[in-house]
């Protein structure tokens, strides 16, 4: 190396760096609202504990609840995966006594995929009560106050689909 030349090596960015910028540019509240999604995360896998599924099936099952019976067409829409995924999810649903597969009421042909009794009564027993205790945490706050939070709701709510897209 010829003398009077320097050479300066650029450190390669970090996590701790990324971790640094991360913090520095979010408010306290979006802080929140990330430990709400990582918690939500771990509800999430104790209702597939719950129900013994992973979590695509519990997915595709309490989409049934939620909505109503489906055909697996429509349940294959609603979860924008292949209608032979959606086949086999169905299986495993049906196989674990989770749902059952009954003729379409005006339609020959269509098969609806419906929740069994069983589920909707885990569902109550589970669901349900994380449900309610989230939704009683808005007693907490007035008309005025809940039309702010719903409205922040409404706007994050909107830049993730927005992402997505």
């Amino acid at each position: 190396m010829s003398p009077g030349i320097v050479i300066t090596v650029e450190p390669e960015p970090s996590s701790a760096v990324f971790g640094d910028a991360y913090r520095a540019a979010l408010r306290p509240e979006t802080f929140l609202l990330q430990e709400i999604i990582e918690l939500s995360k771990k509800v999430e896998s104790a209702a597939c504990r719950a129900f013994a599924l992973n979590p695509t099936d519990l997915l595709a099952l309490c989409q049934i609840m939620m909505g109503g019976p489906l055909s697996p067409t429509g349940l294959a829409r609603s979860l924008r995966l292949s209608t032979a995924a959606v086949t086999t999810v169905v299986d495993r649903l049906e196989a674990t006594g989770h749902v059952t597969r009954s003729q379409h009421p005006t339609d020959g042909r269509a098969v609806l995929v419906v929740p069994t009794s069983g589920s909707i009564d885990r569902a109550f027993e589970t669901l349900l009560p994380v449900a309610t205790a989230i939704d009683a945490a808005l007693e907490e706050f007035d008309g005025r106050e809940r039309a702010i939070i719903s409205r922040y709701l409404e706007a994050v709510a909107a830049r993730q689909r927005a992402a997505l897209e």
